[in-house]
């Protein structure tokens, strides 16, 4: 997969799983938290992507990642829906906070 097509399908699902999560998500803890995608990072071959998401407290991490991870089937279900892939990569969901800055 090019760089282009790649880096365009990681927006796409960024964007698409935003709205999902605004507008369909009916899991409480996700409508509480009202977590941010930060981030999709696609694997080489297309079939995996991790979905980096930020909910602003610390204390709620385990709780916002499990209840994306029961979730998961359903997201990728209704990515499916809205965007035209031949597979849409399983996704895996991971905790970053967009301020905290990578070690050198």
């Amino acid at each position: 997969m090019n760089p282009r097509a790649k880096a365009r399908i990681e927006a796409e699902i960024q964007r698409e799983l935003s709205d999902i999560i605004a507008t369909e998500a009916k899991d409480p803890v996700l409508k509480q938290a009202l977590p941010d995608i930060v981030g999709v990072e696609l694997s080489h071959n297309g079939q995996r992507a991790t979905v980096y998401v930020f909910a602003g407290d610390e204390g709620t991490r385990e709780e916002v990642l499990a209840a994306f991870a029961k979730d998961a089937g359903f997201l990728r279900t209704e990515l499916a829906h809205r965007i035209r892939l031949r597979r849409v990569p399983a996704l895996r969901f991971a905790w970053k906070d967009p301020l905290e800055r990578r070690p050198r």
